[in-house]
């Protein structure tokens, strides 16, 4: 993208900062916890079966990562005159 070959392989990864606030998890949703959510990239990206207690330290982790939100963080986003949201 910057056409610069030190950037090469290299990606913005998201903030886990208020990551236990932000259910249900991954593009489309379909994990509905954090326990959940972290067993799956564990398995998908890591290839281990994480035990009950491991999942329960990761978890702890990051709940510890949440702060206070900002004043915007649930608010709608202001969209452009005409624009249609689409029904879920």
């Amino acid at each position: 993208m910057t056409k610069n070959p030190d950037d090469l392989y290299v990606f913005r990864v998201p903030s886990l900062r208020n990551v236990a606030m932000t259910a249900p998890y991954f593009h489309d949703g379909s994990v509905p916890t954090l326990p959940e959510a972290v067993k799956v990239m564990a398995r998908v990206q890591l290839g281990v079966a994480l035990s009950e207690a491991d999942t329960r330290d990761i978890v702890s982790f990051l709940k510890s990562l949440t702060g206070e939100p900002r004043a915007s963080f649930t608010a709608l986003p202001v969209l452009p005159e005409g624009a249609v949201i689409p029904a879920k």
